[in-house]
């Protein structure tokens, strides 16, 4: 989806003008925000806000799931689409087999039902091993983000993953807070 596309999508079931809204999201019992609707549709994208995430226009009451609103679950209808093609679109550039094999170390903290299709999908990815009960390493010929974009498809508002490809020092995450996003980014802006 086109961001010229967005401003048609902005049409969930509030009155309110689109560049007028503000959302928060709940993570951990945490809210975080106000963000626009284009960060709102930005994160949906990245599947960081899925239909299981807990928004509302208000910092301190009425937070529900993404899912009670037949508009914000068009947006994710919508960012699904566009991140499924971009996936495509990125695996047709650059073909798996043309990667270089790379260790990645899969953090995984599974609160909700989705353990099992967690472990299906990982395991489906190339050689494993845990490491320990939210810990794994797993072999394959791919990029950080576009793990986390797979291994994130079964998992829910509760749950939390983190991609470490170490051989290209390179990371990506699902569900982390924005604070953690940026303590992560700090702590991987290494000059050398």
């Amino acid at each position: 989806m086109h961001e010229s596309g967005l401003s048609e999508l902005m049409t969930s079931g509030t009155d309110q003008i689109a560049a007028q809204r503000q959302w928060f999201i709940k993570v951990d019992g945490q809210a975080y925000g106000p963000f626009d609707d284009k960060t709102l549709w930005e994160y949906m994208i990245e599947g960081r806000v899925s239909a299981q995430s807990l928004v509302s226009q208000t910092a301190g009451t009425g937070y529900r799931p993404v899912s009670a609103d037949p508009g914000l679950m068009n947006w994710i209808a919508q960012a699904a689409q566009g991140s499924q093609a971009q996936v495509q679109t990125q695996a047709k550039a650059q073909p798996t087999p043309h990667l270089p094999p790379t260790v990645f170390m899969i953090m995984a903290e599974i609160k909700s039902g989705g353990g099992m299709n967690f472990l299906q999908t990982l395991q489906t990815l190339g050689p494993t091993q845990r490491l320990g009960s939210t810990v794994w390493i797993l072999q394959a010929r791919a990029q950080a983000e576009t793990l986390r974009d797979v291994l994130s498809q079964p998992l829910d508002a509760d749950d939390r993953l983190f991609v470490l490809d170490s051989f290209a020092n390179q990371t990506a995450w699902f569900n982390l807070s924005p604070e953690m996003d940026a303590q992560i980014a700090q702590l991987w802006n290494i000059e050398q």
